[in-house]
Order: C-alpha cells, then sequence, then structure tokens
C-alpha cells in the first residue's frame, strides 16, 4: 500500500472511489458523487493553496481510500479542520483507514491544527468505534440528522480530535 498526497491527476479516480462509497447508501450524507473533474481538479489545487491536507491510497496503482483535512474558512473556525474520509469495500479492515487516519493525525499536530471534527451516522458503529480508539471523543448528536430517501432516519454522532 502507498500513502501519498493526492494530486489533481486523481481526479477522476476520487470522484470513481467516492461515488462507490457514497452509493453503498450507509455512510455518507449522499447517495451519488456526481463532481465534475475540473471542479475536483480545482478542490485539489485549492487543497494545496489553502494548507488543507489531502491523502490518498494505492494498491497495486488503484485507488482504494482517501482522506481530506479541510481548514474551515469562516474566521472564528479557522483554527478546525473538518475530515472526511473512505475506504473500498473490499480493502476494509487490514488497515488503509488506520494508515490514512495515524498520517493525517501526525500531520495536524506538526501543522498546528487545533481541532479536527466530523460526523458520523450512528448507525456506523465501525467508524463510530474506530474513531474513538484513535483519540476521537464525541461530542453530541444530531437527532434525525440524516433522512434517506426511504424516510428512515438516522443521528449523526459529532466528533473531534484535538492534536
Amino acid at each position: 500500500m502507498i500513502l501519498r498526497r493526492a494530486e489533481r491527476e486523481d481526479a477522476e479516480a476520487l470522484i470513481a472511489a467516492v461515488d462507490t462509497v457514497a452509493r453503498e447508501r450507509r455512510y455518507f450524507l449522499r447517495s451519488r458523487f456526481e463532481q465534475n473533474v475540473e471542479v475536483e481538479r480545482e478542490f485539489l489545487d485549492l487543497a494545496v493553496q489553502r494548507g488543507n491536507l489531502s491523502l490518498v491510497a494505492e494498491v497495486e496503482g488503484d485507488l482504494v481510500g482517501w482522506l481530506f483535512l479541510v481548514r474551515q474558512q469562516v474566521e472564528f473556525r479557522r483554527h478546525v479542520f473538518e475530515m472526511g474520509m473512505g475506504v473500498l469495500e473490499p480493502y476494509r479492515g487490514i488497515g488503509v483507514g488506520t494508515s490514512l487516519l495515524k498520517v493525517a493525525l501526525v500531520w495536524a499536530a506538526k501543522a498546528g491544527v487545533e481541532r479536527v471534527e466530523l460526523d458520523v451516522r450512528a448507525s456506523n458503529q465501525r467508524a463510530h468505534a474506530f474513531y474513538r480508539d484513535l483519540g476521537f471523543v464525541e461530542e453530541g448528536k444530531r437527532v434525525r440528522g440524516v433522512k434517506d430517501d426511504c424516510g428512515e432516519y438516522d443521528d449523526l454522532i459529532l466528533m473531534a480530535y484535538f492534536p
């Protein structure tokens, strides 16, 4: 497995990977990720300019996971980075996500990040435990924070990490 910073050339593979996980309908706040390739390239370029972190994991040349730490742009929240990550189903449970997150948390500490935050669906107990085991703390819950197209609700667990 290779972990590296995402580059603009990764845009198509990233869109495909995020869309694949979104279509599982269990983890994200959307059921599809239909991003324009040029818009994704601009996002990756801006990530570098704004001091964000964009990582990808590759296995045998295939993009199998990603992690983004994105600085909040609002004046009084610039000390906060929002995190999003995902791993393709065949590569879960073998350390891809753990490796991505450990690298990101080391980077955050060195970069002077004060707070990393994320939301995780309450039904995604595996992810909730994963983040907790790596030092995230639960801060609260958005009751019925998610409602799918079948009318089913899920709570969102708010979690944070303090490097």
